[in-house]
């Protein structure tokens, strides 16, 4: 390709900052992903994969779908936190490039060497943590390095799984798996406790409420604690009457968080209602997960899924809604069909969670589950195409 049209093609302005490429491939992959497993699941699909296909399901979704739209959020808010240019043109394409060649690396039958799979897998988060990790200690910004160490446990963990699934320690890959559901669970309670009330207050012009620091620190402690239990793997070690306990009671102080940010008071607002609903899915989904350390009734996947179909599913659409919109210089305003979508992403969340554990893995539930996942992301890539593609308003 001649210099002149590398040029051109590295200042499109789907380069223009992370959130860009990344949420539009996010969104595009997660439906993909999803319409495989289900596939699998009817037996549509043989997948020829060493890799179990409940495991591959896990990863993807997690460091493939969330990881992506997790990287791309961090290096478009690393701009507004340092005042520093973030990952933009040829670097910002060489990142998009990381993250695709993993997903190529990780596909059932594609058969690479088990170690050029952990490479370039883990190419995408080391590339992003060593920006990231640079504009911050540029502006010297300590509280923010919190972001940087939640991507280097992140890349651990996904080393770890490849390692534990090669070697077929598959009980030590689900755990990592779970450990990476908590890591990013602890990033949705930090970012979302700092953005929300903020939001909230902002749009409905209601001034916040005095923010209890005690109750944030608190609740933020308890909801540490499940991450380290669950990324040391302890959980096993530890009684399942203690465990139930502590996640109780880091469901209960988030849900006391969550009650002081006026929930009720954004009903206009589906950019706010839409991320407050996820946000009270983190106290759901660790209450169902003491349910079942406690009494067994509901699986621990279909607790987890609370966390991440409702949770973080919700959450991203939300966020890669506002986020795109704001840093495009458009109204920060939900169209009608985007409230169509967050409404199809809780219901999503509400069949795969109740249904499928009252049915008992009902493939009816899974379908539709499956359905509206990807009726709402599909919204949400014809809404945004068009937006993500073209230059910034301002």
């Amino acid at each position: 390709m001649p210099i002149n049209s590398c040029r051109a093609f590295f200042s499109l302005p789907v380069f223009d900052l992370a959130f860009r490429p990344l949420f539009l491939l996010a969104s595009l992959f997660g439906i993909i992903a999803l319409l495989y497993w289900g596939g699998v699941w009817n037996g549509w699909v043989n997948p020829s994969h060493a890799l179990s296909v409940a495991l591959w399901h896990g990863h993807e979704m997690m460091f493939g779908f969330v990881g992506a739209v997790l990287v791309g959020f961090l290096l478009t808010a690393v701009q507004s936190w340092t005042g520093l240019r973030s990952i933009h043109g040829q670097q910002c394409a060489l990142l998009v490039g990381c993250w695709l060649v993993g997903r190529i690396a990780m596909w059932p039958g594609v058969g690479l060497p088990s170690w050029l799979v952990i490479l370039l897998d883990s190419s995408f988060f080391i590339y992003a943590a060593i920006f990231l990790a640079k504009l911050i200690y540029q502006k010297k910004q300590t509280r923010n390095y919190f972001a940087v160490l939640v991507l280097l446990l992140l890349i651990f963990t996904n080393i770890n799984f490849h390692l534990s699934s090669q070697t077929q320690q598959f009980e030590t890959a689900s755990n990592s798996l779970y450990s990476a559901v908590f890591l990013i669970t602890l990033m949705m309670a930090v970012i979302g406790g700092r953005i929300i009330p903020m939001f909230t207050a902002n749009a409905t012009q209601i001034p916040a409420r005095s923010r209890r620091l005690w109750l944030d620190r608190v609740a933020l402690f308890a909801v540490w604690l499940v991450v380290v239990v669950f990324f040391l793997q302890l959980q096993s070690w530890i009684p399942d009457y203690l465990l139930a306990i502590m996640l109780l009671i880091a469901a209960c102080l988030t849900a006391l968080r969550c009650a002081c940010w006026r929930f009720f008071t954004t009903l206009s607002h589906p950019l706010l209602w839409s991320l407050h609903l996820s946000y009270w899915c983190i106290p759901l989904g660790l209450s169902l997960l003491a349910y079942h350390y406690a009494l067994g009734f509901v699986s621990i996947n279909d607790a987890l899924h609370t966390l991440t179909v409702g949770g973080m599913g919700g959450l991203i659409l939300s966020m890669m809604s506002r986020v795109s919109l704001g840093h495009t210089g458009r109204p920060i305003i939900a169209s009608s069909k985007m409230k169509v979508a967050f409404i199809c992403m809780f219901v999503a969340g509400f069949v795969r969670v109740l249904m499928f554990t009252v049915f008992q893995g009902s493939l009816l539930a899974l379908w539709l589950s499956i359905f509206f996942w990807v009726f709402a992301y599909s919204l949400f890539l014809y809404q945004y195409i068009p937006i993500l593609f073209a230059q910034s308003k301002g």
